[in-house]
């Protein structure tokens, strides 16, 4: 449940940007719905930016003048019911110094409700006062306590950042000379062999030297010294003793300090990772004294370790368990060597189970207790239900260890245990191998092994970018992620990096595998910029990743690391709401950032293309490019359906209703639709219940497109809510040339760092189809924070940035700090939203530029009274297209599209479940369900004109009506839309019923099909509907809609009102469609239904018979430039609109030799399927000027190719 309001107010004036000593002052007014006390808490959040040295300043909040109100009975009910404690006498305001993109802000924020004089009130009234002042010398010491205050920033000036150029190396030692590189499994003294020195190429170990730091994992904290000193590659002590070459290595464990009980694993990599090379000059080396002393005793020397990792209780979390799996009455030994010489130490040992457990732990047979496991009594404040196992460590002060000892832990009931990890800390340290004596008597000291060689390269030298793209070390993927690159440098003038994941392990891992590297690496470009304009902007993930990062599990064990990219897991394994895999990691880079992603904001935006295969790149590649050039341009993308699910009290209906609301808030000028499960029957099967009307309705929509696809409600990663609305079978089968976004504020709809299929990333992997990007969870979420991040992510969508949309991955970086602004939610859920998609691309929103001048000659501007649409009428919309100084842009000319609505009405639910699960009260909403007209006309030096029939199946409320209108200007492509709701819908015209249907040709695939003829198993049903009158397409009659059903089976009939378009600048012809899902080969019926505005009905059947394989109609071919200067477009028609299509073409020179091949799957949205070319041959080059044959070829479903062939003339310059 959600129980806080929030209200967020920033100080921008320069006036109130405080630089110590300084003191701000400001005077508020809540209103009334401000604090009402609701379904929710109200809060008040206040930001004001920081300026100076404000790292070094203390900030006083106060509260003055306060004015206070009785709070009503209702407000204090529900109070009681949100939150039952009894409100402070005073408000309580709390403070807290942040940043992001190296800007300072102070966060304010309190309730305004409190208990004074024996009565709940509300402050209504008040001056916020800010001082500031400098830091006291005397004062630092207290520093902690100011800090826990919210009265001073994290980081002071002179421990922060340095100077970019001191901090980080200019150049990398891996820019020049011969590189190899090497690697350890423990922390340790290690050998550098003869042997690995010839492998990696180089003939004198007396020149070889050895740089790096190992294994050991990096502060999550992005702390300046800790940058500095691993910056680069820095040389490695080595020791010779006898002709033989030592050094000190740090594996992938580590200890925070020679106490801890606990130790560091890195999950990234099972090996520390070092670099040699052979030089002119001589390596650093120390004598052995000096270099024993430098590395023993070590935190490290403290500790006994047995741990195997090899089990993931859930497919989540950084942590790995034991593949052994012990049941009851199984005993599990383990033998701990001792080298310390001392009998003293503390053992430790860690069990997991996913039941009521016990074990028995015994050393050398003897029982040192039994322990006792319990999902609900060792996890007393969690919700056991989303716990899919539980962990206890127990620890034994030992006195008396031996040389060896056998731990043993022995299950004694329950299901099964699996060990975690044995640990010993000992007394004292461990015997030292470097030893003159062990080393004289053939001490084993182990080698480092050789790895690769590697090439030269310098990141460090790396200038400022906007766009870094990181793919995988294999490089497979490299050619489809330049695509991108090239993009947005053309088409946005973006800086844009590609990056190898191993390179940057190089540079700033010291070669081993960690998430940190990518997040150093930024945080060099982030901390060397200095403008806001060089600093990196977006990150793009440009490979798979799964939570086994070191790929030991079964699962992942046939994975190669070199194909994927890193995901930084969370530290808790076990819960589904609670872990979390976080791309957002990568992008905290202020000072600090990293230790707590909740709370950490994020500085740059991000997102993941989950590709393991070129072909995958392909895919998601060739939808980014063909979204962003905008081919498929329409009043689709005017379009944002909204979806609730039933259950949970109307809670996901609720908002759902609430997040069109936002939308309709912000842009009204948005057509929003509204598809409510409870608003529609439940039908009961032997299988569940289903709700076969929604799933018709937004498959209907996602074939025709929408700029934005939203659902709230139940999910997982194979089905949208319990009734399998859509399935993960509907999102790999999606046939739409039309992209949306998908927004998904529902469970587990895409953990793409998981082993399984899942929505999200079928979506987006779907060649055909699917969606452009997808925005959602990979584990368990609450309805009450997917609200606060769905609505917040839709504001910075839609919200213009200095006078332009965000990208929708800056959308995301807005919105989740937004919530930790705000307050709203500085828990993980946040984290479990991540974006499938390209970041840097922005949504094909259109510019609120279209004006309504006029209805039925009605200037809207100056009218008295309202016009009406009467009920058999003719209307007439006039309007025009306004330019940037607010005057008429007569420079535009293109097309546009008027869609009218009627008046809302409101729907009362069917309450299909009254079940604890579901509700009590049937939902309420209002809505625009009945569509006067949708249609098309020209746009003339930046005016529009447009008539339409008014039916009969109006409303007849006399209450507004909408709408909405959507322009393209043909010549440079933008979109412009525009609204008006200045006009009633009622009353009735004087239009005569000629008693006759409307006339309706029907035709499958091609306007040359005949009745009984063959189509293909997916064919593409399209209705010409011709009336004088006018067309029926609201659908608020009972039986009144375009109605198309295949077989007589209501299973199979389909609402075509929707895809009704009408003829360009006609209201009395036009075409609806649909493409048909699949259907089994033999001979078929359908039936359509039409009827015109004053209901007279016409109805057309048709036969035919389905043939698997059949083999598409290639009409015609042609090019858009024929001749050819420096590209041209290859336009196919065919008869397979809505279906998938393999496409090869191939150019031959007259002598028929093959110059240039290109295959392709993909859907059109209509019988026109086109391909650019740019005139560029196979082996690369240009074509020269001459005639050349074309030859284009089709096929679809596994049928044969059908081919045509013609000439092309090129004139090359």
């Amino acid at each position: 449940m959600n129980t806080t309001k929030v209200w967020k107010y920033m100080l921008l004036a320069c006036l109130f940007m405080l630089v110590a000593p300084a003191q701000a002052q400001r005077f508020f007014n809540l209103t009334s719905s401000e604090v009402r006390v609701d379904s929710v808490l109200p809060r008040f959040v206040y930001s004001i930016p920081l300026t100076g040295a404000y790292r070094d300043s203390v900030y006083t909040v106060s509260l003055k003048y306060g004015e206070y109100i009785d709070m009503t009975a209702s407000d204090i009910a529900n109070y009681n019911r949100l939150s039952g404690a009894v409100p402070p006498e005073q408000v309580l305001p709390q403070q807290r110094v942040t940043e992001c993109r190296k800007q300072g802000v102070l966060q304010i924020d309190f309730s305004p409700v409190v208990f004074r004089n024996n009565r709940h009130q509300l402050l209504v009234s008040f001056m916020l006062q800010v001082d500031a002042r400098p830091l006291k010398r005397s004062e630092r010491s207290s520093r902690g306590s100011l800090l826990a205050k919210g009265k001073v920033s994290a980081f002071t000036s002179s421990d922060a950042l340095r100077s970019a150029s001191s901090l980080y190396a200019s150049h990398s030692v891996l820019a020049s000379g011969r590189w190899a590189k090497i690697r350890v499994s423990e922390t340790g003294f290690h050998q550098l062999t003869e042997q690995v020195v010839r492998q990696a190429g180089f003939s004198d170990i007396s020149k070889v030297k050895i740089y790096g730091y190992g294994g050991n994992l990096q502060n999550e904290a992005l702390l300046a010294s800790e940058l500095q000193a691993t910056d680069d590659l820095q040389e490695v002590p080595q020791c010779i003793v006898g002709g033989k070459h030592y050094f000190y290595a740090e594996g992938p464990v580590s200890w925070k300090s020679e106490t801890a009980l606990q130790r560091i694993r890195n999950p990234y990599s099972d090996y520390g990772y070092y670099f040699i090379t052979q030089t002119d000059g001589e390596p650093l080396v120390q004598d052995s004294a000096t270099f024993v002393s430098s590395h023993y005793p070590q935190p490290y020397d403290y500790h006994s370790l047995y741990e195997s990792d090899g089990f993931s209780y859930y497919h989540g979390g950084r942590n790995l368990f034991d593949a052994e799996e012990l049941k009851v009455g199984d005993e599990k030994k383990v033998v701990i060597t001792n080298t310390t010489g001392s009998a003293a130490g503390k053992l430790s040992v860690a069990l997991t189970t996913t039941t009521d457990s016990k074990a028995q732990i015994l050393k050398n047979g003897k029982v040192l207790s039994e322990i006792t496991l319990s999902l609900k009594n060792d996890n007393p404040t969690e919700d056991i239900s989303y716990l899919k196992a539980t962990e206890k460590v127990a620890t034994y002060p030992i006195s008396d260890f031996q040389d060896k000892d056998t731990i043993s832990i022995k299950v004694l009931s329950g299901t099964s245990i699996r060990l975690d990890y044995i640990s010993v800390t000992w007394a004292e340290p461990g015997s030292c191998a470097f030893t003159a004596a062990n080393l004289a008597a053939g001490g084993k000291i182990p080698a480092a092994q050789y790895v690769y060689g590697i090439t030269n390269q310098n990141h460090h030298a790396d200038e400022a970018a906007d766009m870094i793209i990181i793919v995988p070390t294999s490089a497979a993927l490299t050619a489809q992620a330049q695509r991108i690159k090239e993009l947005h440098e053309e088409k946005d003038g973006m800086r844009v990096r590609i990056v190898p994941a191993d390179e940057l392990y190089n540079e700033f891992s010291s070669g081993t595998p960690d998430a940190n590297a990518y997040r150093r690496y930024l945080k060099m470009l982030y901390d060397r910029a200095e403008t806001e304009a060089d600093m990196p902007s977006h990150l793009l993930l440009f490979g798979d990743c799964v939570w086994d990062n070191r790929m030991n599990t079964q699962e992942c064990s046939s994975l190669s690391q070199d194909d994927f990219l890193l995901c930084h897991e969370s530290e808790n394994s076990f819960s589904a709401t609670d872990c979390y895999v976080d791309d957002g990691f990568f992008c905290l880079l202020d000072d600090g950032e990293g230790g707590n992603p909740k709370t950490d904001k994020l500085d740059m935006a991000v997102g993941r293309f989950p590709v393991r295969t070129a072909e995958e790149a392909k895919i998601m590649v060739d939808k980014t490019i063909s979204y962003a050039e905008n081919k498929n341009a329409g009043s689709w993308q005017n379009v944002m359906m909204f979806m609730g699910d039933d259950g949970n009290n109307n809670q996901h209906m609720s908002d759902a209703d609430e997040m069109a609301k936002v939308v309709e808030g912000i842009n009204p000028a948005i057509q929003v639709k509204r598809v409510m499960w409870d608003a529609y029957t439940c039908v009961t099967t032997s299988t569940g219940n289903t709700y076969p009307d929604v799933t018709k309705i937004i498959k209907q929509q996602q074939s025709a497109g929408a700029l934005i696809m939203n659902y709230s409600g139940h999910g997982r990663a194979d089905q949208i809510s319990h009734e399998r609305v859509l399935t993960l079978t509907d999102f790999s089968g999606f046939s739409n040339a039309n992209l949306p976004l998908w927004i998904t504020a529902s469970c587990d709809i895409m953990p793409f760092d998981s082993q399984q299929q899942n929505i999200g990333e079928t979506a987006v992997l779907n060649s055909n189809g699917g969606a452009v990007a997808f925005y959602g969870t990979t584990r368990t979420v609450w309805v009450d924070r997917n609200r606060a991040i769905n609505r917040a992510y839709l504001k910075a969508l839609l919200t213009p940035q200095n006078g332009t949309y965000v990208t929708i991955g800056e959308a995301q970086r807005l919105a989740k700090n937004d919530l930790i602004e705000s307050g709203a939610d500085k828990t993980e859920n946040k984290l479990q939203y991540s974006l499938l998609g390209d970041p840097a691309l922005k949504l094909n929103l259109p510019q609120m530029r279209v004006v309504v001048d006029s209805i039925n000659g009605v200037p809207l501007a100056s009218a008295e009274t309202l016009p009406q649409l009467k009920a058999g009428s003719v209307a007439t919309v006039k309007g025009h297209i306004e330019g940037a100084s607010g005057s008429i842009d007569e420079a535009f000319r293109g097309v546009a599209t008027l869609t009218v609505r009627d008046a809302e009405k409101l729907v009362v639910c069917k309450l299909n479940n009254t079940s604890s699960e579901g509700a009590s009260t049937p939902f309420e909403y209002y809505d625009r369900s009945n569509t006067l007209f949708n249609g098309t006309d020209s746009v003339r030096a930046g005016k529009f004109s447009m008539s339409f029939a008014v039916g009969k199946d109006i409303d007849y409320s006399d209450e507004s009506g909408l709408i909405n209108v959507f322009a393209i200007n043909g010549d440079t492509g933008d979109a412009v839309n525009g609204y008006s709701d200045d006009f009633i819908v009622g009353g009735t015209g004087s239009l005569d019923n000629d008693g006759i249907g409307p006339s309706v040709y029907c035709y499958l695939n091609s306007p040359t099909f005949v009745n009984g003829g063959n189509v293909n198993p997916t064919p593409y049903f399209v209705a010409e509907i011709t009336d004088k009158d006018g067309i029926n397409t609201t659908g608020s009659g009972i039986g009144h809609d375009l109605m198309l059903t295949i077989d007589g089976d209501a299973d199979k009939t389909y609402v075509l009102n929707d895809n009704f378009s009408y003829d360009f600048g006609s209201y009395t012809s036009g075409s609806t469609y649909y493409s048909i899902p699949e259907l089994e080969p033999g001979m078929h019926t359908l039936r359509f239904k039409a009827w015109d505005i004053m209901n007279n009905l016409t109805t057309t059947e048709l036969t035919f018979n389905v043939v698997s394989g059949l083999r598409p109609g290639l009409i015609d071919i042609n090019c858009t430039a024929n001749p050819a200067r420096t590209s041209t477009t290859f336009i196919i028609n065919h008869d397979r609109a809505g279906s998938n299509l393999d496409v090869e073409i191939e150019v031959f020179d007259m002598s028929g030799r093959p110059l240039w091949k290109h295959k392709e799957s993909g859907v059109s949205a209509n019988n026109n399927y086109t391909v650019d070319w740019d005139l560029t041959g196979s082996n690369g080059g240009k074509l020269q000027t001459g005639v050349y044959i074309y030859r284009v070829k089709i096929g679809g479903s596994g049928s044969d190719m059908v081919s045509k062939a013609k000439k092309l003339i090129i004139i090359s310059r």
